[in-house]
């Protein structure tokens, strides 16, 4: 099994960089790509995004074993220098596991994303041949449940109107009530002797101006109808509290008086019972 690898260009030799750094640090081409390897390798195993704390550019040099090849790497863009130490630049794109991660994966992704389309297509197709038979389905069953064209009817049907209001009486928290007639006084007199009708046409109307959600009749005639009938059965509009209409039967009282019971023990009881019981079945 191998070991970890870093990703580094088949063509870094003849970078300018690298040419600078030769010329530099007079060394050889081969021997400045293997400082360069031994340096990213070494960021690669002891760093985790490339910063080297509280090393400096003499760390560098020492480990690259050549005077001043880290202020080339500086000026080549490959390392920086921070408060915290020494950082390589570019670090997570071209070291680190995430970096071997990538570049294994390109070509499972390849594949991936060719098979990803290919599917995509095939579910379009199949999509569009789904839709097509549906639309064809409901076409079908709309034909099928169309209804048939209404016929006209010989004589078209009459709308029921709605119950006109008897009468003329209304009411107005301004006016008050209005269209009551001296023939319709007349018969509520007659109708309803007990109350007195001025009065309850009064008590009406403030009733009505107290309760302003409820003033909104469509017939006022039977409002009113219905409130001397209940002021005659509860006895009229000067009744006496707790006294009903004369034609109704008084309520029925008790004769006699009310004695307390004798107080008697458990068993007593239970013996009177038993005796009560006895006495029924003989008599029975």
């Amino acid at each position: 099994m191998s070991g970890d690898w870093i990703k580094m260009r088949s063509g870094l030799a003849a970078d300018p960089a690298v040419i600078r750094i030769r010329r530099t640090c007079g060394l050889d081409v081969d021997a400045v790509v293997g400082k360069l390897h031994r340096l990213w390798s070494w960021a690669d195993a002891h760093t985790v995004d490339g910063t080297a704390d509280g090393l400096d550019l003499e760390w560098v040099d020492e480990t690259a074993g050549a005077a001043g090849f880290g202020a080339c790497m500086i000026a080549a863009g490959w390392l920086e220098e921070t408060p915290r130490g020494v950082r390589f630049s570019n670090f997570g794109r071209h070291n680190g596991q995430s970096a071997k991660v990538r570049a294994l994966a390109q070509t499972r992704m390849k594949r991936t994303r060719c098979a990803d389309s290919a599917t995509e297509s095939e579910q379009k197709a199949n999509t569009s041949a789904t839709r097509e038979e549906k639309r064809r389905e409901e076409k079908k069953r709309e034909e099928l449940n169309t209804p048939a064209a209404p016929v006209a009817a010989s004589v078209p049907a009459k709308r029921q109107k709605r119950s006109q209001p008897a009468g003329g009486v209304s009411w107005t928290a301004d006016a008050g009530w209005q269209g009551i007639t001296d023939g319709d006084r007349a018969e509520w007199l007659q109708a309803y002797p007990a109350c007195d009708l001025p009065g309850e046409l009064a008590k009406s109307g403030s009733w009505l101006k107290a309760n302003p959600a409820k003033a909104h009749k469509s017939n006022w005639r039977r409002f009113l109808v219905s409130w001397l009938t209940r002021s005659q059965d509860h006895g009229g509009t000067h009744r006496t509290p707790g006294v009903r209409p004369p034609d109704r039967p008084p309520a029925k009282a008790w004769s006699g008086e009310f004695r307390e019971a004798e107080y008697r023990r458990p068993k007593e009881s239970a013996a009177l019972a038993e005796r009560a019981r006895l006495r029924q079945e003989d008599s029975g």
